[in-house]
């Protein structure tokens, strides 16, 4: 029986990468896990064929060490995938300062399904969020024209997303990257805003005090003016013009800013490991944005996002 569900298995996974190759090509990423996988199946097929007919020649350690670790790995592909799918699942933010877009890869004549899917997104999105500014995230990778930043910032602009609601991050070539290179550029982005602010208060702060410098050197000449004006009148001011402002030489006080709302927009099977890398790097609170990914190649993308996750762990990535 296992002999025979292994050998459809790999038959499946022969199946599954001639329609992957067909679809989008051979050079689609990890297309050669589905090969990997096919010739495991077939060994595992064939092996306990011959062990189903050879039993006393072989030891009883080997199949039940076989039998332990298939069982091991599927344990953990469905913790995985566990995870793939929750990170799926997450509910819309329902406000949001910054929104960091993730690259994908740019073609010499147009943008990836995956990257146009994750702008239309992001297009649907700001309709529905005004307040929010974009982080298109994603450097210049092998055989890529341009950076993914401005092939991204093209895209929108084209259609109707205005520059000054978009901040490009152009150096990161994956995931750990965009996040670390995000919130440095976001950061960058919230010091100068404050510093610009710092300087429009200490400008306004200086009119102020020259305005009640003035004031104060015109009262004696206003009071003289006065009919019937009397010795106690001399630093009287007129009545419009107490309790005017703030007191001569009192600065308003710049209030800290408020703690950041930002999100990430990826690819829904991509979301759990950019979310978790994202707060390993910096970022307290990371919301979740997801955007559709092709229905063709969506099983390959979760079986390729589980190895991701596992490389990205032993890492120290996440």
């Amino acid at each position: 029986m296992l002999s025979v569900t292994f050998g459809i298995l790999a038959g499946c996974c022969l199946l599954y990468f001639g329609v992957i190759a067909l679809y989008s090509g051979l050079e689609t990423s990890a297309i050669w896990i589905w090969l990997v996988l096919a010739l495991v199946f077939f060994l595992l097929s064939r092996g306990f064929c011959f062990y189903q007919k050879n039993r006393e020649k072989v030891p009883l350690w080997l199949p039940v060490s076989v039998i332990t670790l298939l069982i091991t790995g599927v344990v953990i592909f469905l913790i995985l995938q566990g995870l793939i799918f929750g990170g799926m699942m997450r509910p819309a933010p329902a406000y949001l300062d910054y929104l960091i877009v993730l690259g994908a890869r740019v073609r010499e004549d147009d943008i990836s399904l995956a990257l146009k899917s994750r702008l239309d997104k992001a297009i649907r999105f700001l309709e529905e969020h005004p307040e929010t500014t974009l982080v298109l995230s994603g450097g210049q990778g092998e055989g890529e024209p341009c950076t993914e930043a401005m092939a991204m910032a093209e895209y929108l602009r084209y259609n109707g997303v205005e520059p000054e609601r978009m901040l490009l991050e152009t150096y990161s070539t994956n995931t750990t990257e965009n996040m670390i290179c995000s919130k440095a550029l976001i950061d960058d982005q919230r010091r100068k805003a404050r510093e610009e602010e710092e300087r429009r208060q200490i400008h306004r702060n200086k009119q102020r005090m020259e305005m009640d410098r003035f004031l104060m050197e015109l009262e004696p000449l206003r009071v003289r003016s006065w009919p019937g004006a009397g010795p106690g009148l001399g630093t009287s001011r007129l009545p419009e013009e107490q309790n005017q402002g703030l007191p001569s030489g009192e600065s308003e006080e710049i209030l800290p800013d408020k703690p950041l709302q930002i999100g990430v927009l990826t690819s829904n099977f991509h979301l759990y490991r950019a979310l978790q890398i994202g707060k390993k790097n910096g970022f307290d609170q990371l919301y979740g944005v997801a955007a559709s990914s092709d229905p063709v190649l969506f099983v390959h993308y979760c079986v390729r996002e589980s190895l991701a996750i596992l490389k990205d762990k032993f890492m120290g990535n996440m």
